[in-house]
């Protein structure tokens, strides 16, 4: 496991749009703008099962999620790793929706989006951890 230090475990947490790369199946990259959850039970992200971005993942693992703030001075964290889908999604996806579109959204509009996923068949949407393999930071 990497160390994670406090100052990139704040910096993570905050409302900042991520973007994860994952490969296609001839190995080019993708890259798409994605929340991220940093918490006790991980970095979690979450993803309709019918898109490019999760059929990639189900074919190969590796991905590549880049958070940085554009503001003076700059900072970035890019964690490389795999993403496996949580076994405890059923208990997990509502309240990681919630606490992820409340601070995106904020909590009146972040609740009326995560509502819609209290109630979504669990194959249509996957909630999947990145298991960190590399770190890189930049203004840290």
């Amino acid at each position: 496991m990497v160390e994670i230090s406090d100052s990139i475990s704040e910096f993570l947490r905050r409302p900042l749009v991520g973007t994860l790369a994952t490969l296609d199946s001839d190995g080019s990259p993708r890259t798409r703008a994605i929340w991220h959850d940093w918490s006790e039970h991980g970095l979690l992200l979450f993803s309709a099962t019918k898109t490019r971005k999760w059929q990639n993942i189900v074919g190969d693992a590796r991905v590549s999620l880049c958070v940085d703030d554009s503001a003076i001075p700059y900072k970035s964290v890019i964690i490389d790793g795999t993403a496996t889908r949580r076994e405890d999604q059923p208990d997990l996806l509502f309240p990681v929706v919630l606490r992820m579109a409340e601070k995106y959204y904020g909590m009146s509009e972040g609740r009326k989006f995560a509502d819609s996923y209290s109630t979504t068949p669990e194959e249509q949407v996957a909630l999947f951890e990145i298991h960190i393999e590399r770190i890189t930071t930049q203004g840290f």
